[in-house]
C-alpha cells in the first residue's frame, strides 16, 4: 500500500508488516513441503510423476531456503526497530517466486481435452485454492506480497482449466477468479485497517510519553500539587507536595476545609469567602490567591478546581491543582519597588513623585479650592560641588555621598515638616521634596535654610573629607502654577535661577524666570540659523613679542553679528551653544574661517583658535584639523590650538591621545587660562606644550599684590626650564608690559596693543606696525594713547 507517512512511521510499519509474515513462516513454509510432498505421493500413478517429484522437490527445497531464512531474522533483529523499502521489495519478490513454482503444478498436471484421469485435476485446483487462501492468510499484512503469491497460482490454474474444454472445469476457474478477488480484498483492506491501528497506537504512546513528561513534571514541580475536596469542602486528597507546603501532617489535612485552611492573612471579604461562594455555586475557577499559616510564616497559594460529578451527575466535589506563590509575590513585591524607588538611596523616584503630586495637587493645588486653604508646594535642589568631586575621587565615593546626603535630605525634611513632606531622587544629584499641605512661603524658607544649611556641613566618605552644598528652587500652588507638570517645571526654573545667583541659595519661582526662559529658547533658536544665515564672525586681537613692537600672531576669536541683539561676545552663548550641542558645528567653522584668514598673512605669522571639551570627547577633533589644513594650505606650524586646563580632567588618557596626534600635524599647543585650575602641573610633564597663556587675573593684580607678582615670576621661570613659550594676557597699561618683561615673558596680548578686529582691518594693522618699526619710533611713547583709544 501507498501511503503518505513519515519515513520513520513507514519504516515501523513495515517492521510490523514483516514481523507478522516471520511469525507465521514456519508454518507456512511447513506446509509449503507438506503439500507439495502429498501431490508427489498422490501423482506417482500419473503420466506426469516424474515432473511432479522434480517440482516436489523445488518447492521443498524453496521452502528450506525460506525456514532458514526465518532462523537467520531471529538471530539478527534489526536495533532501531525498522525494515526499509528494499528490505520489503525483496520479500514481495520472493513471495511472488513461490506462488510461480506452485503456478507450474496445474501446467504440469492438467490433462489434454478428454483425459482427465481421474481425480487428479479435481485435487490440484483444490491445492491451488488452498495454497491461494492460505498464502493470502499469512500474507495479510503485506498486500503486494500475498498478490505477488496468489496471482501466478491463479494465472497458471486458469491457463490449465481453460485448455482442458471441460465445462466443470470452467466452472471451477470462476470460483477460483472469485477466491483470488477476495483474497486481494481482504489484504487490502486488512492492511489498511492494519497501518491505521499502527498510526493510531503510535500516536497513542506519544501522547502517553507526553501526558506522562507532563504529569512528572508537574508532580516533579517546586510548588505545584494535586488536591481534591468532597462536597461539603472537605479535603479527601492531597498529595505529598501540598502536605510539605502546608507544613503539617497528611493527616491533619484530609477532612479539614479548604476555608478553615485557608485565610490566615485575610479578612472575612477576602479571597477565602470568594472561594467558598465559588464552591457554593459549583463553578470552575482558576488562580484563586489565599494565604495559609504554614508554621510560623505566611504563605501564599494559588488555587484553580473543576467540579466533578459522578455517572448520575451529582456534585460530588472539586479536583484541581495548587501553587506556592509566595516567592513569585516576594518578587513582584522586589520589582514594584525598584519601579517605585531608587535602588541607591531607597527614596522614592521621579516615578512616585510625579504620582503623589498628581493625588497632591487633587488635594491641595487646585485654584477652584477654597480661598484660605493651603496648598501644596515642590522643591527642587540639586548638590553644588557634586559633579567635580564625583569625577575627582571616583563613581564609589559620589554613590556614598548620594547616599548620605539623601539621609540628610530626608531627615531635614521630616525635621521640619513632618509626614507632610516627601522626599525624591530625580536622577543623579537632583532631589524633589512635595509639601502638601504647603506651609506657606516663611515655612518653605526656612526648610529650604535647614536644608541648605544640613547637606552643606561636611561629609566624611571613606577616609575622605568632602564639602559640597546645595540650590533650591521653590514653587507653590496654586500661586505659581496651575497644573502639576507647571508646578514641577516653575520650581526647576527656580532652582536654575538660585544656582545662577552663586549656588548655595534658595529662590521662589517669579514670572520673570518664565520669560527668561523663553529668551533662552529665543536665542537657542537664533544661535541654530547663525551660521546659516552668515552671522558667526572671526574678530583678531594681536600677539606682540617681548620687544614690543614685533606682531607674532592673531588670535581667533568668535562674535555672533546678531540683526536684533547687535554683536554679541561669546561669553553670551559659548555655555550655551555646548549645552544645546552647538559647538561641535560651531568650533569647526572657526577652525576652517581661521586657517583660510591667516593663509593671506605674511608668514610666519601665526593664528590661535579656542578648542571647546565637547570637540575633543566628538572624537573627530583631528580630522577636522587635518582638513582645514589641507582646504586652506595653511602650514601646520602656523596654527596654534588652546585648550584649557578643565579639559584634561576629563578623560585624560584620550584627550593626551588626540593632543598627541594634533601635535604630530605639526601644530602648536597652547594652555590657556594657565593657574587657575588645580592639576596643571602634573600635565606639563606628560605632554609637551609648547607655550602656556598666564591668565589676565593675574596679569591686573600683580601691581597691588606682591604674592601674584612672584607667582608670575614662577611661571615665567617654568617656562623656561620646561622649554615652554609664555604668553600674558590682558595687558592694559605700560607699566604691566614692563614688569611683565622684566619677569622675562615672551609674549603679550591685551587691549594696550590692540583690541580684537574684524579682518578687514588687519592689512591697515600690519602696515601701520611695519611703517613705525621702519621710522625706528619707540612704541614705548605711544601706548598710553592707544589704551586711551582701546
Amino acid at each position: 500500500m501507498s501511503l503518505a507517512l513519515p519515513e520513520a512511521m513507514a519504516g515501523r510499519v513495515r517492521m510490523e508488516q514483516v514481523q507478522s509474515i516471520l511469525r507465521l513462516t514456519p508454518f507456512m513454509m511447513g506446509a509449503n513441503i507438506l503439500i507439495a510432498i502429498l501431490v508427489a505421493l498422490a501423482g506417482r500413478a500419473s503420466p506426469h510423476a516424474v515432473g511432479l517429484a522434480v517440482w516436489a522437490c523445488a518447492v521443498v527445497a524453496y521452502a528450506l531456503l525460506g525456514l532458514r531464512g526465518w532462523v537467520a531474522s531471529r538471530r539478527r533483529r534489526s536495533p532501531n526497530q525498522i525494515v526499509s523499502a528494499r528490505g520489503v521489495r525483496r520479500i514481495i519478490w520472493q513471495a511472488g517466486l513461490l506462488g510461480s513454482l506452485w503456478a507450474v503444478l496445474p501446467i504440469l498436471t492438467m490433462p489434454a481435452e478428454g483425459d482427465l484421469h481421474g481425480a487428479m485435476p479435481m485435487l490440484v485446483a483444490s491445492v491451488i485454492a488452498g495454497m491461494i487462501g492460505c498464502g493470502g492468510f499469512a500474507l495479510l499484512t503485506l498486500p503486494a506480497a500475498a498478490i505477488a503469491y496468489s496471482t501466478p497460482m491463479a494465472l497458471g490454474a486458469l491457463w490449465a482449466l481453460s485448455t482442458s474444454h471441460e465445462p466443470v472445469l470452467y466452472a471451477l476457474g470462476g470460483l477460483l477468479i472469485f477466491a483470488l478477488a477476495v483474497v486481494v480484498a481482504s489484504c487490502l483492506s486488512h492492511a489498511r485497517i492494519f497501518v491505521d491501528r499502527l498510526v493510531a497506537a503510535a500516536e497513542l504512546e506519544s501522547q502517553r510519553q507526553v501526558v506522562g513528561l507532563l504529569l512528572s513534571d508537574f508532580e516533579d514541580g517546586a510548588s505545584d500539587w494535586l488536591w481534591e475536596v468532597d462536597a461539603a469542602g472537605r479535603l479527601t486528597y492531597v498529595s505529598d507536595r501540598m502536605v510539605a507546603a502546608a507544613g503539617a501532617e497528611k493527616v491533619d489535612l484530609l477532612g479539614r476545609t479548604m476555608s478553615d485552611l485557608c485565610g490566615a492573612a485575610e479578612g472575612p471579604d477576602g479571597a477565602v469567602a470568594a472561594l467558598s461562594a465559588l464552591f457554593a455555586e459549583q463553578r470552575t475557577f482558576r488562580d484563586v490567591v489565599v494565604s495559609i499559616e504554614a508554621g510560623e510564616e505566611t504563605r501564599w497559594w494559588s488555587l484553580s478546581a473543576k467540579p466533578v460529578h459522578d455517572l448520575d451527575g451529582r456534585f460530588t466535589g472539586f479536583r484541581g491543582f495548587g501553587a506556592d506563590i509566595t516567592r513569585a509575590r516576594e518578587d513582584q513585591a522586589r520589582i514594584s519597588r525598584l519601579a517605585h524607588y531608587d535602588v541607591l538611596t531607597q527614596l522614592p523616584n521621579r516615578l512616585t513623585f510625579l504620582q503623589a503630586l498628581s493625588r497632591a495637587w487633587s488635594e491641595h493645588g487646585r485654584a477652584d479650592r477654597k480661598p484660605r486653604a493651603a496648598g501644596c508646594a515642590v522643591l527642587c535642589l540639586d548638590l553644588d560641588q557634586f559633579k567635580g568631586v564625583n569625577d575627582s575621587l571616583g563613581h564609589a565615593f559620589g554613590d556614598d555621598l548620594l547616599v548620605q546626603a539623601a539621609a540628610r535630605l530626608r531627615d531635614s525634611v521630616a525635621r521640619q515638616v513632618g509626614d507632610r513632606g516627601l522626599v525624591a531622587r530625580l536622577g543623579g544629584d537632583e532631589f524633589a521634596v512635595l509639601v502638601a499641605p504647603s506651609p506657606g512661603a516663611a515655612g518653605l524658607s526656612r526648610l529650604a535654610r535647614d536644608i541648605v544649611d544640613t547637606l552643606s556641613r561636611p561629609y566624611e566618605v571613606r577616609g575622605h573629607h568632602a564639602l559640597i552644598g546645595a540650590s533650591i528652587g521653590i514653587a507653590e500652588a496654586p500661586l505659581h502654577a496651575d497644573d502639576p507638570d507647571n508646578l514641577l517645571k516653575n520650581a526647576d526654573l527656580a532652582l536654575y535661577q538660585a544656582k545662577g545667583d552663586g549656588r548655595g541659595a534658595y529662590r521662589f519661582f517669579e514670572t520673570a524666570m518664565d520669560l527668561w526662559i523663553q529668551q533662552r529658547r529665543e536665542l537657542e533658536m537664533d544661535l541654530r540659523h547663525a551660521l546659516e544665515k552668515d552671522e558667526l564672525k572671526l574678530f583678531f586681537q594681536p600677539l606682540i613679542g617681548r620687544d614690543g613692537d614685533r606682531i607674532i600672531g592673531f588670535e581667533a576669536l568668535l562674535r555672533w553679528q546678531h540683526p536684533r541683539r547687535g554683536l554679541v561676545a561669546p561669553t553670551e552663548f559659548i555655555e550655551c551653544a555646548e549645552q544645546w550641542g552647538l559647538i561641535n558645528k560651531i568650533g569647526e567653522w572657526v577652525l576652517n574661517e581661521a586657517c583660510r584668514t591667516a593663509v593671506a598673512w605674511p608668514s610666519p605669522l601665526t593664528v590661535a583658535v579656542n578648542l571647546s571639551p565637547h570637540q575633543f570627547a566628538s572624537g573627530n577633533l583631528v580630522a577636522q584639523v587635518r582638513k582645514a589644513l589641507k582646504a586652506s594650505r595653511l602650514a601646520p606650524s602656523r596654527l596654534e590650538l588652546e585648550i584649557t586646563e578643565g579639559l584634561l580632567l576629563q578623560d585624560s588618557a584620550t584627550t593626551l591621545d588626540q593632543l598627541a596626534q594634533l601635535k604630530k600635524l605639526g601644530v602648536k599647543i597652547a594652555m590657556d587660562d594657565f593657574g587657575t585650575g588645580y592639576s596643571s602641573l602634573s600635565y606639563l610633564w606628560r605632554f609637551p606644550f609648547d607655550k602656556i597663556k598666564i591668565d589676565r587675573s593675574f596679569v591686573a593684580e600683580m601691581q597691588d599684590n606682591a604674592a601674584i607678582a612672584d607667582i608670575l615670576r614662577t611661571i615665567a621661570l617654568l617656562g623656561r626650564t620646561l622649554n615652554l613659550e609664555v604668553t600674558a594676557e590682558g595687558v592694559e597699561t605700560a607699566d604691566q608690559a614692563r614688569l611683565l618683561s622684566e619677569m622675562r615673558c615672551d609674549q603679550f596680548q591685551g587691549f594696550l596693543y590692540g583690541r580684537p578686529m574684524p579682518v578687514g582691518d588687519i592689512p591697515s594693522f600690519l602696515l601701520a606696525n611695519t611703517a613705525r618699526r621702519l621710522r625706528g619710533e619707540d612704541l614705548d611713547d605711544d601706548w598710553d594713547d592707544e589704551a586711551a583709544v582701546g
